[in-house]
């Protein structure tokens, strides 16, 4: 083959391996997806999918189905959606467990790299928790929290639902921001620790807004701080701990929706514009925030940003914290 016909075959060649992307996003979606969600059904987390889920199926004019693919604290699922073609037909749920704080506290369980491994579609919404108090407590806010702690170093108790788990992380990060020790009782649940809290055997904990709704309603608890940037819709009154002397301070879960690495972005992007035209639809916005769940809609160029500085933020907190790490 002379040079001039070697050259024709490599540009006819590294032509179509080119179009192949463009042609294949042309023609997607073909058959049923499926959205990995790496939790049991019943979590937040599995409903917003599932929501979604439902609101994609007829857009797509493909069904689009939930595979919940739990265990290992979200790991099984993550790890098995990194062996899946990049065609756009197995998404996965991204949680910020999985996400930003397991790869630091379970390096010897965590085969994947939240960064590399997945190309991002969006990150629409988050969950916010909140600082409560047993109803009898003298601690009525945020600065009275502060100031107890600085008070008595070390002597301040506060349950959460196990090590490392976010309830624990959200108030490590708040000591940190306050200059504060506190001294953390992990439960196996946050049942047990909710059921110490109102019976006066801790001083606070924190929960998701929706898991302690009822017991606030109930007057068995306090609330006194919302983690996130924004006032709960919920609680309207209750200030943010950022607005009570903390600024800047913000602590949420978020859930984002992601892709095989190598996933070609027209198929991300259609995915992508797909979720933020759902998101913007009044019916749907009303099922999130009922669900607990706040609008972040993070572009999708900015997502592997956001997830790579999460990383770093916990894992400082962690290592802060002196949170045992396996």
């Amino acid at each position: 083959m002379s040079f001039l016909n070697r050259a024709a075959f490599a540009a006819l060649t590294l032509g179509l391996t080119l179009s192949a992307p463009l042609a294949q996003a042309q023609t997607y979606p073909s058959q049923a997806i499926r959205i990995v969600v790496p939790f049991p059904p019943g979590q937040a987390a599995d409903l917003y999918m599932r929501l979604l889920a439902e609101r994609l199926t007829p857009r797509l004019g493909q069904t689009v189905l939930v595979d919940n693919r739990a265990g290992a604290g979200g790991a099984i699922g993550m790890q098995y959606v990194t062996t899946q073609k990049p065609d756009g037909y197995t998404l996965l749920m991204g949680g910020s467990g999985s996400m930003s704080i397991a790869p630091t506290l379970s390096p010897s369980v965590i085969k994947y790299d939240p960064v590399k491994d997945y190309e991002p579609i969006a990150a629409p919404v988050a969950v916010a928790q909140v600082f409560v108090v047993s109803p009898n407590s003298p601690i009525k806010s945020v600065q009275d929290l502060i100031a107890s702690a600085k008070q008595k170093p070390g002597a301040v108790t506060y349950a959460s639902s196990g090590a490392g788990t976010t309830q624990h992380l959200f108030v490590e990060q708040f000591a940190s921001q306050a200059g504060v020790k506190l001294l953390h009782v992990p439960y196996k649940g946050s049942a047990p620790a909710l059921t110490d809290l109102m019976g006066g055997q801790v001083v606070m904990m924190s929960d998701t807004i929706t898991a302690l709704l009822p017991q606030i309603q109930a007057g068995k608890i306090r609330p006194i701080g919302v983690t996130s940037a924004q006032r709960s819709p919920f609680m309207p009154d209750v200030p943010t701990i950022a607005e009570q002397g903390l600024r800047g301070f913000e602590a949420v879960g978020w859930i984002s929706v992601l892709a095989p690495a190598g996933t070609p972005a027209a198929i991300a992007d259609r995915l992508h514009n797909e979720i933020a035209t759902i998101m913007a639809d009044p019916e749907t916005r009303k099922k999130v925030l009922d669900m607990g769940l706040i609008e972040m809609n993070i572009p999708r160029n900015k997502v592997r940003d956001f997830v790579t500085g999460e990383l770093a933020k916990w894992k400082k907190v962690i290592i802060d914290a002196q949170v045992p790490i396996n």
